[in-house]
């Protein structure tokens, strides 16, 4: 259950901007592999999960893209009714808060990935990686 380093970026809410932004990357053989984008009227709020985050700083940096970077939690959990509800109650019951989250099942219904960013990372993953009783 790793922590990761995920990249936020604010883009002007326009066409091509996320062409542009995902090109940038391209270029630069980073993948991306978790995507997620908010709209705010005017600006778009994408948050992304890539392979080589130093990599994906420096290039952003060179492209004069602003950015900030958090860390988050992602987990891999089975995709079966009720895993959510299990994982989010034993953060609810270590006073661990979900800030925000997004996720997705594969293709084939058998597994998903789910970013979480938490009030206390570290507590969540000690929470999260105790053996069920």
């Amino acid at each position: 259950m790793p922590k990761q380093v995920q990249i936020s970026v604010t883009l002007k809410n326009e066409l091509g901007a996320v062409c542009r932004l995902c090109g940038v990357l391209a270029r630069a053989e980073v993948n991306i592999m978790g995507l997620s984008i908010e709209d705010c009227t005017d600006e778009g709020f994408i948050r992304l999960i890539v392979d080589d985050p130093k990599k994906a700083r420096k290039v952003l940096d060179l492209a004069k893209i602003s950015h900030r970077e958090q860390e988050i939690l992602l987990l891999e959990l089975a995709n079966e009714p009720g895993m959510l509800q299990r994982m989010s109650a034993k953060l609810a019951e270590a006073k661990v808060n979900i800030i925000y989250a997004y996720g997705t099942a594969d293709l084939h219904g058998r597994g998903g990935a789910l970013v979480l960013r938490v009030s206390d990372l570290d507590k969540a993953l000690e929470v999260l990686e105790r053996p069920e009783t």
